[in-house]
């Protein structure tokens, strides 16, 4: 199994378009993170072909895809099938890999 870190270093290799951080912000305030206002078909991709680019199995990304799941993968559900845009992919492993390094960083607290 990869690390976070190593799937977002493999998410990123994958990038097409550069991500505004503004654009980024401006769609998380209106809770909007998994539909990306500049939604193209080439972005539009299946579970397996994100289990591809991830490198991990298919059934890691549909247990990701689940509401019981700690921290759930972002996804288009399209009746019974799931559709994933890779932008809000990319930012939703960013987002679980800067929370992984904020857990692992010792809590810096001042003495009394």
């Amino acid at each position: 199994m990869y690390s976070m870190p190593e799937l977002l270093k493999r998410a990123l290799a994958w990038r097409t378009t550069r991500i505004d951080i503004n654009d980024v912000t401006d769609r998380v305030k209106k809770n909007f993170l998994h539909i990306s206002i500049r939604l193209k078909p080439e972005d539009i991709l299946t579970p397996e072909e994100v289990a591809a680019r991830l490198k991990v199995p298919p059934s890691w990304v549909y247990e990701k895809t689940r509401t019981r799941c700690r921290n759930p993968i972002p996804c288009l559900r399209l009746g019974r099938y799931v559709r994933f845009d890779w932008n809000a992919v990319i930012i939703w492993l960013t987002a679980e890999a800067d929370q992984q390094e904020r857990a692992a960083r010792p809590s810096l607290q001042k003495k009394r």
